[in-house]
């Protein structure tokens, strides 16, 4: 387009004397703009935001339009906006892009290319795969997909280490508050969200059949039919299972041509402009060298070849292909081998709602009353309900219900009966086929759990058909229901790499082959083992519940019809192994959760008769509960086991129905732990009825680091008046200031039994401090204690409160937590009690340093013992 008085393109335009200004010059030319520069607006979107030409917010609101004509159009209407000497240069940007445009002698085989590469990434991920999808049945992506919550947010310790079920609750949650404020859209995922700038790395994390590959699959698959992400001009999609097979230095050139080699001729210009590149990487969880990334070994050119992981990690660090987009998927479980600083965004993928689950149900059975009469039958039981928000798992309890109500049996209890009754379901359906295959099959199951379970003990998610061969594993039929195949192409020859349909299938047979094997080996119940093979915390709670439920009377009789088994003796030594545990745990107060959970697979009421600890104490913190959680905690303390001495709640995403549905348990418990929680006014309001009630014997309740403000402290004081039993309140970190605190001046004149109210890190000034301090009766001037002193008395306590718990904690909450401590709290502090404290805190470093098996981990805790030397 030329200025005013030039030449107009396409012919004559109006005399020199009818000169016009150049935003009438725009008005005129406003849908041959739109037409001419919709595949150039993103680099002049770009080029307008580099030489100031629209603000950084304008950009914004340009960018993340979804379509490019729509696009042009709001460019226009702002440049509109902003007058004649915008106008100017914005014509002569644009004469400048078409100029450019036109010199580029590839550009329309540039353009090609692109068109052929989302036809490839189109057809590669248009059907989705189910469990047994039959020969030839295609069920497409775009009739199919069911929508999955995300939700932003850091991934914070709290949330990683049990990764089956860790979010239901946590979901449940978020999906009460605004949705508007907490949901991101799979397009959103690159966009600059309240007021945050876009991020060029995300990471979506989600438990085990969440989702995670599904979604990835859609948005691929959207890119390519351009629906979504048209400010990338180039998409390459890899997983870490292919990744998995690359046994020897390459160049990241070379990992793309390996399935992309219609790229070849383009590729050059692809890495040149980096800004305009998605990439996506699936599944780290599943990487072979996931615990490896680190170091200083950089990759900085597409064309030079390294080993695998440091390609990886120098795409993280933006080392390789400075300025392109990296999205990336991971279980909870392998995201502290992340560099988390490298992560611009935190996204979790929390599932179905319920909404969408009864939608699933409704598509799987095909029959609107069937499937709303499935659906109504799941949703009035607990422990189901809340396993089909996982769609993994909603396709297996669908399979197993049209089966059970074919056959008018009980319906399942716990996570083992569901896969339990699904491999009988299988095993039948198979016999019938073949009615001579029933010892075959037998053994054939003990093949597959073999390999299984030596997967496991190598963390491997695949293997090859020596692996099968290994292991006596036979292709058929029935193997074909627990395996995928894929074929990958190498330099000189197509080999076959195998998978089982889903993790949880691999850990359901893992735990198979332990309770069929006499003597496993090496045994993975055993702790020596587990630190020889770099089990980290979480990783076999999936195994061992599976094993518990298999070793339960029911599953036992149940697969033994089916099977063919001998008699497993293991039954009884594995009962008193849980039981002596549980003791133990209770006991001393060690996260508890995962052996709850067993316990509760075993669904044996008599088991609880010879638990006998001494002190109840439970410690299920430092997971997100979700509703099974919590279900499995009451269906323990519903054993009567003995009085719940304490009860630690902290980070565990809580939320006041929750707590309510613990009430019946809280007559007798002493010491209640919910810190680390987001308590809204209500869960507040409903723990201080517990206090204002003479049937509640609480002693000690920890509100720390809950965000409370002055409304909640109000409604504290308030039931603290007449309160005859609580001892000490903590509640470090809350949001209140002067006139949310100054009520507990008053409560210590009322209540002669709470003797300690702790609120270090609050909001108050130091003229509050002195005011506070005025109020207060002088006799009792360590009542309220609102900043650390040098009296060792009254924090001799605190300190072995802290280090009770770092003993308890494994090494990646040992971290965060004495980190919060000392930045939150004690920084720059000098309190003469504080040596001793410090150098036990040192030794239990020191301890955990010498046992830590992951070098990252490593690193983290001898940094921190550095820093807790200088105290």
């Amino acid at each position: 387009m030329a200025g005013p008085g030039t030449e107009r393109p396409g012919g004559a335009g109006p005399p020199e004397e009818e000169r016009i200004s150049y935003l009438q010059l725009l008005q005129r030319n406003r849908v041959k703009l739109i037409d001419e520069l919709g595949d150039k607006i993103d680099s002049i979107l770009d080029h307008a935001l580099q030489i100031q030409l629209i603000s950084k917010d304008a950009y914004e609101d340009v960018k993340y339009i979804p379509g490019p004509r729509k696009k042009v159009r709001t460019l226009l209407d702002i440049v509109d906006c902003l007058g004649e000497m915008v106008a100017e240069q914005f014509i002569l940007l644009i004469n400048k892009s078409k100029d450019m445009s036109d010199k580029e002698p590839g550009s329309r085989e540039h353009l090609s290319v692109i068109k052929k590469h989302k036809q490839v990434l189109s057809r590669r991920n248009e059907v989705m795969m189910y469990y047994n999808t039959r020969p030839g049945e295609k069920i497409h992506l775009s009739e199919q997909f069911t929508n999955l919550l995300l939700v932003e947010g850091h991934l914070n310790l709290e949330f990683k280490r049990h990764e089956l079920l860790s979010f239901g609750q946590h979901r449940i949650h978020l999906q009460e508050r605004s949705s508007q404020q907490m949901e991101i859209k799979p397009g959103q995922l690159f966009m600059q969200i309240n007021d945050k700038q876009a991020p060029k790395r995300t990471l979506v994390s989600g438990v085990a059949g969440i989702g995670k590959t599904v979604l990835l699959q859609k948005i691929v698959f959207d890119w390519a039919n351009n629906q979504c992400f048209d400010n990338f001009e180039f998409l390459l999609h890899f997983t870490f299972r292919d990744l998995n097979l690359i046994n020897k230095p390459m160049s990241l050139r070379n990992l793309v041509l390996k399935k992309n080699g219609h790229l070849w001729k383009v590729l050059d210009s692809v890495f040149e402009v980096p800004e305009k590149l998605l990439i996506i990487l699936d599944g780290f969880d599943e990487f072979k060298f996931c615990g490896c990334l680190g170091g200083d070994c950089y990759i900085t050119d597409p064309d030079e070849e390294g080993n695998l992981v440091d390609v990886i990690y120098s795409l993280l660090q933006g080392e390789l292909l400075t300025g392109a987009s990296v999205l990336l998927t991971s279980r909870p479980t392998a995201i502290s081998y992340i560099p988390v600083e490298t992560i611009d965004r935190f996204v979790i993928i929390t599932g179905f709602s319920e909404k969408e689950i009864r939608y699933y149900f409704l598509k799987y059975y095909q029959d609107e009353e069937v499937g709303g009469q499935m659906f109504q039958l799941v949703k009035e039981s607990e422990f189901l309900f809340t396993l089909c928000f996982i769609p993994a798992f909603c396709y297996i309890v669908c399979s197993v219900l049209r089966v059970k109500e074919r056959e008018n049996h009980k319906q399942p209890k716990t996570m083992t009966d569901i896969y339990s009754h699904y491999l009988c379901a299988l095993l039948q359906h198979h016999s019938r086929v073949q009615p001579s295959g029933g010892g075959d099959l037998t053994q054939t199951l003990r093949n597959l759990g073999r390999l299984a379970y030596a997967k496991l003990l190598q963390h491997d998610t695949l293997f090859y058909q020596h692996d099968l061969e290994a292991h006596l594993v036979e292709l058929n039929t029935f193997v074909d229901s627990f395996l995928d195949k894929t074929s990958v192409q190498e330099p000189d020859c197509v080999e076959n790499v195998f998978s089982f349909t889903h993790f949880t299938i691999q850990e359901f047979f893992a735990a198979l082959h332990y309770i069929l094997e006499p003597e496993p080996f090496p045994d993975l119940m055993n702790v020596d083992t587990m630190n020889k093979y770099k089990m980290a915390t979480g990783f076999l709670d999936i195994f061992q519940r599976f094993l518990s439920g298999m070793l339960s009377e029911r599953n036992q009789a149940l697969l033994s019809k089916h099977m063919k088994l001998d008699k497993v003796t293991k039954s009884e030594s594995y009962c008193y192994w849980l039981i002596e545990e549980i003791t133990e745990h209770c006991e001393n107060g060690s996260s508890i959760l995962n052996l709850l959970h067993c316990f509760f697979e075993q669904q044996n009421d008599s088991l609880a008769q010879r638990i006998k600890p001494k002190n109840l104490r439970i410690h299920i913190g430092d997971n997100a509960l979700c509703p099974v959680d919590v279900s499995v905690l009451k269906y323990f303390l519903n054993m009567r086991i003995g009085d719940l001495e304490e009860l630690d709640l902290t980070a565990t995403s809580i939320n006041t129905a929750a707590l309510k549905s613990l009430q019946p348990f809280l007559h007798h418990c002493e010491r209640l732990w919910c810190g680390e929680n987001k308590l809204d006014f209500e869960a507040i309001k409903f723990l201080c009825e517990l206090l204002k009630s003479p049937d509640y014997k609480l002693k000690l309740l920890g509100l720390g680091w809950t965000d409370i403000g002055n409304n909640e402290l109000r409604e504290l004081c308030d039931a603290l008046k007449d309160n005859k039993t609580l001892q000490e309140l903590w509640i470090e970190g809350c949001n209140a200031d002067y006139h949310g605190i100054y009520g507990f001046t008053a409560v210590s004149s009322t209540n002669t039994t709470l003797k300690k109210v702790v609120l270090i890190g609050h909001c108050l000034q130091e003229e509050d401090l002195v005011k506070l301090s005025q109020n207060l009766n002088p006799s009792n001037s360590s009542f309220l204690i609102t900043g650390f002193s040098d009296d060792h008395g009254q924090w001799m306590g605190w300190c072995d409160w802290i280090l009770q718990r770092c003993q308890l904690c494994d090494n990646e909450k040992l971290v965060y937590f004495l980190t919060k401590i000392f930045t939150k709290f004690l920084q720059n502090s000098t309190f003469t009690w504080m040596p001793q404290w410090c150098k036990e805190l040192q030794e239990l470093l020191q301890d955990r340093i010498r046992k830590c098996t992951s070098e990252e981990i490593r690193t983290k805790l001898e940094k921190l013992k550095e820093t807790i030397s200088q105290y």
